[in-house]
């Protein structure tokens, strides 16, 4: 019965024989409904074929769901993109009732995201809360708290696995990693020698993240299984180092290829091109943004991974504000969106 979704609760009522406020309370689960008309009700909605209009059902409520979306400043030219996806699924739910606020945590800084997300949670004004933590274990404790609290927290772009958190969105850093290291692989041939950069974590709390941990797993799983090639001792780097060009010359020399696990390829780039190694020396990162974009053009950049960040802020507020506002149940724990490589010859789809 094709029409029989479009069918008005008066229609249904008719045509099972009881009140229409009785249909109202099964489709609504108000209560003060008898199991056995509760049963026949269903079955003959099963039989109808009928999808009820969850979201004039939501409506009928004249509740807002409000969420509270955390993640750092930096760097501002990815988290530009998150917001995009996340106002994207704003736009689409904000009649049926759905509030947002961001909250930007400074730099890296782990103490002063911890007491962001505290405070939301304190403040019992959010049902519900998407954090990017800085660090995935100390963060944990306070996801849980807020779980327990009734707060529906998720992860997005990096995790916090070993908390209680409904489910995380974004990529799989360790295929990430697993990517980087078989793309240079295949670029510097064999017996090159390899270097990976990464953030000293004495000195950054981002450097300890869950997903930073991942990407230098799967770089050195595919390494250690290609077994032609040689990787060179991790090169960790802090903050203030990236801008002295006299810290990377002693990398430089002994390698082929290098990848960059920071949101800093455009500044390593910019380095190896000063060193007169552009075409030389293969480099991948993350991300793209204009100075990386023309730093492929130029040869520079080999390639750059993209990790689909509007689409990372995007399902982190649409499958909070589905669970909260109808009750679906989160099916997926991780919500892994998709990885791209880019090159010079397909950059500017991505710019």
């Amino acid at each position: 019965m094709n029409d029989s979704k479009r069918l008005t609760l008066k229609e249904i009522s008719q045509l099972i024989g009881i009140s229409v406020a009785t249909v109202d309370r099964v489709l609504n689960n108000r209560g003060n409904v008898k199991p056995e008309t509760y049963r026949k009700v269903m079955e003959k909605l099963k039989e109808l074929n009928y999808t009820p209009n969850k979201s004039a059902s939501f409506l009928s409520r004249k509740k807002e769901l409000s969420i509270a979306v955390v993640f750092p400043e930096l760097p501002d030219y990815f988290w530009e993109q998150i917001e995009k996806g996340i106002w994207i699924a704003y736009e689409e739910l904000r009649d049926y009732g759905l509030h947002i606020e961001l909250f930007k945590s400074e730099k890296y800084d782990m103490e002063k995201q911890k007491q962001v997300v505290q405070k939301i949670i304190e403040s019992q004004s959010f049902d519900a809360v998407a954090v990017s933590p800085n660090d995935s274990g100390e963060m944990a404790d306070i996801i849980d708290r807020g779980i327990d609290s009734g707060i529906a927290i998720c992860t997005f772009n990096n995790d916090s696995p070993l908390s209680k958190r409904l489910f995380y969105v974004g990529c799989d850093y360790r295929i990430a990693g697993r990517l980087a290291a078989d793309m240079l692989c295949k670029f510097a041939g064999p017996k090159a020698r390899i270097g990976l950069i990464t953030s000293d974590a004495s000195s950054v709390s981002s450097a300890t993240t869950f997903q930073m941990q991942q990407k230098i797993t799967g770089f050195r799983e595919v390494i250690a299984e290609n077994g032609q090639v040689e990787m060179t001792e991790l090169f960790k780097l802090k903050q203030e180092d990236y801008d002295n060009p006299d810290v990377f010359e002693p990398l430089f020399r002994q390698v082929d290829a290098v990848y960059v696990t920071s949101a800093k390829l455009h500044v390593v780039a910019s380095h190896l091109e000063n060193a007169d190694l552009a075409g030389k020396v293969a480099l991948i990162g993350h991300d793209m943004t204009e100075g990386i974009y023309d730093m492929l053009r130029k040869d520079v950049v080999t390639a750059t991974i993209c990790q689909d960040p509007v689409n990372q802020g995007y399902l982190a507020v649409k499958t909070l504000f589905s669970h909260m506002a109808y009750g679906e149940k989160i099916n997926m724990k991780e919500n892994i969106t998709k990885l791209e490589l880019v090159t010079k010859e397909n950059a500017h789809y991505y710019i």
